[in-house]
């Protein structure tokens, strides 16, 4: 079958007979009722004006929270302790007056804050990677699943990309690496016109092949870790191949996507890169619709209310789920920082990012007590041929840059490296350690900054 008619099928009988099915089987209904829910709301919603999307957020934040006061020990006995009427209509700034939900406290919780309105056989468990400390583990209700799966739909079709689509993605299963090989995932991957390709363990060879298998398959758009996606665009560039696949674009996620990635990737493929911004505990936050004139990401803001936590222009990312049936989640530290637009407060919606800048761990502190976000890293090392990196304070302080070096790296690269950092760094002790590959976590991301002081501070060990 050619790529053209196999793409045409996918897309025209495929996609529908799989809509179908989840439909008939009674599994899989809520779920499927769900996202046709999700869809319906997102496109009637897309022409209405910010005042009419801020009234629709607010009744349905009221309804999240009496649900959640109803339903759950964990949120009755919060909001009683509080004096907290979730029966009464209240307004954002109220809201803004009930505390963070931290991890720690879902761990806590346990079933507490599980709905006991939803039967078990409908719940389904999902955690974390665990790559800031252990994994958290929440229960996903059909109206959540639902609602997590349109939002991808959804923003996936303002791009042009509907289901069905030829597709590649260079991903990795956080917990089992050949998890792609097995019957059910063929068969998904071949109901899903899609390839899989796992980003665990990349290596020049390994990359060749992946080039080749993309050529050959001529994706519309390759779904990539950020950091494999630019390990991927080095190794081409470096080759002096002219690669013909995507055909339309990239979709980058997992990790934060570096400014000099996006440069790199963009030149070598001649594709726009769309940021996707999201997380296993909470599903899709935001995405770039249209790189090539901004980089604001848009917030799915139909399923997900994301406030600042503070005034200030950067501030950590707190969510609230709107449709959270399984599990009712409010305020939601989900341990990233963002920056937000201009006139962005606590406890009221934001509907864009201007950026999202990464985990709040990812800093490096002075001895003076103020502290440098891992963002400014990659713009201390741009001028430098380097792969990767990766910087590691110690307790004591001390700082030292790992480095995967590209072939033209030198040593006044290296002196270059160590200049910047100590004249940002105010006299820290800055040494430079080169590797042929950087340690990753559970969920195959590079920690870009490691402080054992930043862990320290927020009670890790």
């Amino acid at each position: 079958m050619s790529l053209a008619l196999r793409d045409h099928v996918s897309i025209q009988l495929v996609q529908p007979l799989r809509r179908l099915y989840r439909h008939a089987r009674p599994s899989l209904r809520g779920a499927a009722l769900a996202a046709d829910e999700g869809r319906r709301m997102r496109e009637r919603a897309a022409a209405w004006s910010p005042d009419q999307r801020y009234q629709w957020v607010l009744a349905r934040l009221r309804e999240v929270v009496r649900r959640a006061w109803s339903t759950t020990p964990y949120y009755r006995g919060m909001l009683d302790d509080l004096g907290f009427d979730p029966r009464a209509d209240f307004s954002f700034d109220d809201f803004a007056a009930l505390p963070v939900l931290e991890r720690d406290d879902i761990h806590r919780a346990g079933q507490a804050l599980v709905a006991a309105t939803v039967p078990r056989r409908d719940l389904r468990q999902d955690a974390t990677g665990g790559s800031t400390g252990v994994p958290t583990v929440v229960w996903l209700g059909p109206s959540e699943r639902g609602w997590r799966e349109s939002g991808i739909e959804y923003y996936m079709r303002r791009i042009g990309l509907p289901p069905g689509v030829r597709a590649a993605s260079l991903w990795g299963h956080h917990l089992d690496p050949k998890a792609s090989d097995g019957l059910r995932e063929r068969v998904r991957a071949l109901l899903d016109n899609a390839r899989e390709l796992e980003s665990f363990r990349l290596s020049p060879s390994a990359l060749a092949d992946y080039h080749a298998a993309l050529e050959r398959w001529q994706p519309r758009y390759l779904l990539s870790y950020a950091s494999a996606l630019g390990t991927l665009a080095a190794e081409v560039g470096a080759r002096g191949w002219r690669p013909s696949y995507p055909t339309q674009c990239f979709v980058t996620g997992g990790e934060k996507l570096l400014p000099k990635d996006r440069e790199l990737i963009e030149s070598v493929f001649g594709r726009p890169v769309h940021e996707r911004y999201g997380s296993r505990d909470v599903g899709l936050i935001a995405f770039q619709l249209d790189p090539r004139a901004s980089f604001e990401l848009e917030i799915d803001w139909a399923n997900v209310l994301v406030e600042p936590e503070t005034g200030e222009p950067v501030s950590s990312i707190l969510v609230t789920k709107l449709h959270a049936d399984g599990m009712p989640m409010l305020r939601y530290r989900v341990g990233d920082l963002a920056r937000f637009p201009t006139g962005s407060r606590p406890g009221h919606p934001a509907f864009t990012f201007e950026e999202v800048l990464g985990r709040e761990l990812d800093r490096i502190w002075l001895p003076d007590g103020r502290w440098i976000h891992g963002i400014e890293f990659p713009h201390m090392m741009k001028d430098h041929p380097v792969r990767e990196y990766q910087v590691v304070q110690r307790d004591d302080a001390s700082v030292t840059v790992r480095l995967v070096p590209a072939p033209t790296f030198g040593e006044g690269n290296r002196a270059g490296i160590l200049r910047t950092l100590r004249d940002n760094l105010d006299g820290l002790s800055v040494s430079v350690e080169l590797c042929e590959a950087l340690p990753r976590t559970r969920a195959n991301k590079v920690r870009f900054v490691l402080s054992e002081i930043e862990e320290r501070r927020q009670g890790r060990p």
